[in-house]
């Protein structure tokens, strides 16, 4: 695709908050690396946003 295959991951946080945890390009690569990749990214980011509540 001439614009690229974008795929963004995103959650709500117990508080009913949106977070966009990662984007990226899937074109032109390994789909199941990507999507192994991006859950990955996506996990750390969610599990530290997590953490950070929970110390307020």
């Amino acid at each position: 695709a001439a614009g690229g295959e974008w795929r963004i991951a995103f959650a709500f946080d117990p508080v009913r908050r949106a977070l966009l945890l990662v984007a990226g390009d899937k074109s032109g690569g390994s789909g199941r690396r990507f999507y192994r990749e991006l859950i990955r990214k996506a996990d750390e980011r969610f599990d530290r946003h997590l953490a950070r509540l929970a110390d307020e």
